[in-house]
């Protein structure tokens, strides 16, 4: 699969994460930590949200969210590209396009 990337991309260097010290009382902005807890309504809305559908898988192609996203758009919802996060996001798009 490697003879179809770029020179470009032959030469990237793979991400290598800094160092996470064991001290607590270091703060790690670059890996998105927060010093601070939660707030007391997040908190709230989280135990109003579990039920007993957090023991099931969700849908993997999470049709509901979409339509709900492309209806606030205006868009379609076969448009609407939906992650686990950023990581599996560019990990998609790195396989779709090298």
């Amino acid at each position: 699969m490697s003879k179809f990337w770029s020179s470009t991309v032959r030469k990237t260097k793979p991400y290598v994460p800094g160092e996470q010290p064991n001290e607590t009382n270091v703060i790690k902005l670059n890996t998105n930590e927060n010093p601070y807890p939660p707030s007391p309504k997040a908190l709230e809305a989280m135990q109003f949200a579990v039920n007993d559908d957090l023991r099931k898988y969700p849908s993997p192609t999470v049709d509901s969210l979409r339509k709900v996203i492309a209806k606030r758009e205006d868009i379609e919802p076969e448009n609407v590209f939906v992650g686990n996060g950023s990581d599996e996001v560019l990990a998609f798009a790195f396989q779709a396009f090298f």
